[in-house]
């Protein structure tokens, strides 16, 4: 079975009601569909241009997708996100998304406002919620400190997972990956011990069939498999590459039908 999960806001008598930027998104496509496409991009901070032409890119070659979704650090610290939200997300702007757009909080989110309240009062409070498709069960997750999660979301995300039995696909998205895909080096992950870790989280994940966890953070593309459940690693919307490597900017494109999901990485 397969199954994907986000943590969140949306049509769930459990799920926790946000407010502001990503509860309005949420309304303006249905959530009826079985068959549809959606992107997936993250970490667009100091971006030099590449953001919007990412934004250009998507809205040319994908115009029938039914939403977007961005995993995290829109900008260097908080208070640059009124700069962000100004720039790309109000409407009469010469380069927005054409279609909806949901985020995922990121440690930029934070800085120099750790208790995230810039974020929350443009894109909404809490910040981890889920929403639905007719055959799709969407969990997004705050993991932005890189940190264990707390007790109250592992008992929320734990009622999602449960929950998301009933559909035939549960997607997670998060900002910070559970583990470096570069096993030498330990930062740019999660804490692995504890009841909230990156270890709990991955038996969590594999025991409740997950289809698909989505992380950004890195600024890099990579793909592998945490347990027994597969992940992407997305962080090319536009930051400065990941040192040692060469600038990889892209996106994903998924698209879900009854038949099963197909993953497609998109450089621009």
């Amino acid at each position: 079975m397969l199954i994907i999960v986000f943590i969140g806001l949306y049509n769930s008598n459990t799920a926790q009601k946000s407010s502001a930027w990503n509860h309005e998104q949420l309304t303006l496509f249905s959530h009826l569909e079985s068959n549809y496409t959606f992107t997936y991009s993250g970490d667009e901070r100091d971006d030099k241009g590449n953001f919007k032409m990412m934004i250009i890119n998507i809205n040319t070659n994908y115009p029938h997708i039914l939403f977007n979704i961005n995993g995290g650090d829109l900008s260097s610290e908080a208070v640059q996100l009124y700069n962000f939200k100004n720039d790309y997300l109000i409407p009469g702007k010469v380069v927005r998304f054409d279609k909806p757009v949901i985020f995922v909080i990121g440690n930029h989110e934070l800085q120099k406002d750790p208790s995230g309240q810039i974020y929350q009062s443009l894109f909404g409070s809490p910040t981890y919620y889920n929403f639905t498709e007719k055959n799709s069960y969407f969990i997004i997750i705050d993991n932005a400190n890189g940190e264990s999660l707390n007790d109250t979301q592992m008992k929320w995300l734990k009622e999602q997972l449960n929950q998301s039995q009933n559909y035939k696909y549960r997607f997670i998205f998060m900002h910070t990956p559970l583990y470096n895909p570069n096993a030498d080096e330990e930062e740019h992950s999660m804490d692995v011990n504890g009841p909230g870790g990156a270890d709990t989280l991955k038996g969590l994940f594999d025991s409740n069939n997950v289809t698909m966890i989505f992380a950004s953070h890195i600024h890099n593309y990579y793909t592998g498999i945490w347990g027994k459940t597969p992940f992407i690693i997305s962080g090319g919307a536009g930051a400065p590459a990941e040192i040692g490597h060469p600038p990889n900017h892209h996106y994903i494109v998924i698209n879900v039908t009854d038949a099963g999901v197909n993953y497609t990485l998109v450089h621009y």
